[in-house]
């Protein structure tokens, strides 16, 4: 893991380097069971479907998730942005999002609420366009699979919380940026975190900052010192 704080942290962020767990796991391409799976689908355009999986399905595998999983239809127009909200420790399921269309990333997750994340990039080249990022918040395990074969990482995780130091602590407001370009899997899955300020500053440094959730613009959340992770 590269250890140099980058020359783009701004004041008044404090840079302080906080070490992040990393794993390249085995090549599995099989979703693990129990899981809500969410993915935009070929057969229903512009839409969404949304899949509780209680057996294991192929990573991608549209026809398959709708065999064996149990799985409804959500029109993009419905659709939040950043509305959506996760926490596995108030389920037995973990979140798993296929990813085709780049729109599945900026309607559905950004500026969503996520503490564990499954990303599968279902498409043979990696997102192409200008440089785009991904903000979750509460982010603490990511785990990506793409699934182009000739890609030379295809299934990556890391922890983005530390057992010590600052980011160990609960009460701190996490905000994860993520490069799309990362889930290409060209090169090993990095990151680095800062202690920054409270969030009403953050907002004057990132004045696009999509965070809606009514929990985390509360005052107590507000005056807090935030943890930002940046993922590439």
């Amino acid at each position: 893991m590269d250890k140099t704080v980058p020359s783009s942290c701004l004041q008044p962020l404090l840079c302080i380097l906080l070490p992040l767990h990393f794993a390249v796991t085995e090549t599995n391409p099989y979703l693990r069971p129990n899981v809500t799976l969410l993915f935009d689908s070929t057969v229903h355009s512009n839409s969404l479907r949304n899949c509780s999986c209680t057996a294991a399905v192929r990573h991608c595998d549209e026809a398959l998730a709708n065999l064996l999983c149990s799985c409804s239809t959500v029109s993009r127009s419905s659709l939040t942005p950043g509305g959506l909200r996760w926490d596995d420790s108030q389920t037995s399921r973990t979140l798993t999002v296929w990813v085709r269309e780049p729109w599945v990333l900026r309607d559905l997750l950004n500026g969503s609420q996520v503490s564990e994340l499954r990303l599968s990039l279902c498409t043979p080249v990696p997102i192409q366009g200008p440089a785009q990022y991904l903000t979750l918040v509460g982010l603490r395990k990511l785990q990506v699979y793409t699934s182009a074969k000739s890609t030379l990482h295809q299934d990556q995780a890391l922890n983005t919380i530390s057992k010590a130091g600052p980011d160990a602590q609960d009460s701190a407001l996490r905000i994860a940026f993520l490069d799309m370009w990362s889930l290409s899997g060209v090169l090993h899955l990095k990151a680095y975190s800062v202690v920054g300020p409270p969030l009403q500053a953050l907002k004057q440094h990132f004045p696009n900052l999509n965070l809606s959730g009514k929990d985390v613009q509360s005052s107590d959340l507000e005056r807090m010192p935030s943890i930002l992770t940046f993922i590439y």
